[in-house]
């Protein structure tokens, strides 16, 4: 993992190098778990997330008080104050009793382990994060429309889809806790069977009904917000060929349901697994990640009824199809 983390530093693929290093965290605390003497190597790596969940809130703290976009000063005061109280949060998750009650209250474990620790300090970075930065994603989205191109290379898409399932398979524990068999089965991952061509069918149009409506509502009600949300899937669109289109829905439809869906959504459940979903999706406005919690609760529920694979499946094709179909 440290080579393939180096290679993916040196070709500049910064999100994948980010993966790998917590997959490597993810490899360190399974194997304390397995074997206690191991929770020295666990230690010397496991205040990470903490640490840097902190130092990013203090970071949106810092740029929130000083960002004159914001209208006024209460508001700017506002964020400043809930990003800056997360970081402090955070570092609290670097004694071991503290992250174990976040972990028995998220996973509801009575003795979490080192791993379960280490997903409780990231869950909650996460879910801390993401309400802070979407006050600053205003600006990064007028950086991304200037040239979205960027963001959807191949190169950028490919690496993005290997660290999301290197990150899932070293989640579950493989070659230190389970086999490959197990890993798969733990993940969801199923062969596919004849029944699931009923899923993968119902899916996609339930969610392609939904965004409908949703979009429909949107555009009606919120026509602000709907021209915000639409812009950034019109410049999406507009950046990528066909073959990137099919790379976009492969990175986002087998990263996103690989990690989210299949290998935290049995430990975390349904909601909350949908609530940290929308949260990585703050490039749109409030009423959009609403809609996004809603879509996360629909492939929860496949996953739930099905298995992980029907998710890759629905959430791909149908991501594959909204970018296709984008039309100013």
């Amino acid at each position: 993992l440290a080579l393939l983390g180096l290679a993916a530093l040196a070709l500049g693929q910064v999100e994948a190098t980010l993966y790998l290093v917590v997959a490597t965290l993810y490899l360190s605390a399974q194997a304390a778990d397995v074997h206690p003497v191991l929770g020295r190597l666990h230690a010397f790596l496991g205040w990470i997330p903490a640490v840097t969940g902190a130092v990013l809130l203090g970071a949106i703290a810092f740029l929130t008080v000083g960002d004159a976009s914001l209208v006024t000063f209460a508001p700017r005061l506002a964020v400043a104050a809930f990003a800056a109280l997360g970081a402090v949060l955070c570092l609290t998750l670097l004694v071991p009793a503290v992250a174990g009650a976040v972990a028995r209250r998220l996973f509801r474990a009575e003795h979490p382990g080192h791993t379960l620790r280490l997903s409780a300090t990231v869950v909650f970075a996460t879910l801390w994060v993401g309400p802070s930065l979407w006050f600053l994603a205003r600006d990064f989205l007028a950086d991304f429309l200037s040239d979205p191109r960027e963001l959807v290379t191949p190169a950028s898409l490919a690496g993005s889809l290997v660290g999301y399932v290197v990150l899932a398979f070293a989640a579950v524990g493989l070659f230190v806790r389970r086999r490959w068999p197990e890993a798969l089965a733990r993940l969801g991952l199923t062969r596919p069977r004849a029944t699931d061509a009923l899923f993968v069918l119902g899916g996609v149009v339930a969610l392609w009904l939904f965004n409908t409506g949703s979009e429909w509502l949107e555009r009606s009600a919120l026509p602000q917000l709907w021209q915000r949300d639409s812009a950034f899937t019109f410049a999406l669109a507009g950046a990528m060929g066909p073959g990137q289109t099919l790379l976009l829905g492969l990175s986002a439809g087998v990263g996103e349901e690989i990690t989210l869906r299949g290998a935290l959504q049995p430990k975390l459940g349904i909601v909350l697994t949908s609530l940290l979903f929308a949260l990585l999706h703050v490039q749109y406005s409030w009423y959009g990640m609403l809609s996004l919690l809603v879509f996360g609760l629909l492939l929860g529920l496949l996953r739930r009824h099905s298995s992980t694979t029907v998710a890759i499946v629905v959430h791909a094709l149908y991501d594959v199809l909204a970018v296709a179909t984008a039309r100013p």
